[in-house]
């Protein structure tokens, strides 16, 4: 049986490693801070507005992650290899982004194709 935790803002984490929950993204146009549900799935990190709508993907492997501290909201960034586009998230704590930070790494790493530097978390 798998052994699954679950955190205050609904972020589920089985002893595989899997990560699912709440997050806040800024969205690409208007700027703006929207919640959106957030999975990891293999190397690949699926958002929507809800569980059921999590279709959208942002592909972990070779990806840029870091943390956003000037501001002290728990942010972070996630630049996807080769792309231009980078995806600002926010998590409800520090602990909630160390945790979703570490999830990520661990994804890049499983996959087997990821840069020399994409996990460095601290």
């Amino acid at each position: 049986m798998a052994v699954v935790s679950a955190t205050s803002n609904g972020a589920i984490e089985d002893a595989e490693g899997s990560k699912a929950g709440w997050l806040s993204k800024k969205t690409q146009f208007t700027h703006r801070w929207r919640p959106a549900w957030f999975q990891i799935q293999q190397s690949k990190l699926l958002y929507g507005a809800n569980e059921k709508t999590a279709a959208k993907t942002i592909s972990l492997i070779g990806a840029r992650v870091e943390a956003q501290e000037a501001d002290g909201r728990f942010g972070w960034t996630i630049t996807p290899k080769n792309s231009k586009r980078t995806f600002f998230l926010r998590a409800s704590s520090a602990e909630e982004q160390q945790a979703w930070m570490v999830a990520v790494c661990a994804a890049q790493i499983k996959s087997g194709e990821h840069a020399p530097n994409a996990c460095v978390v601290q």
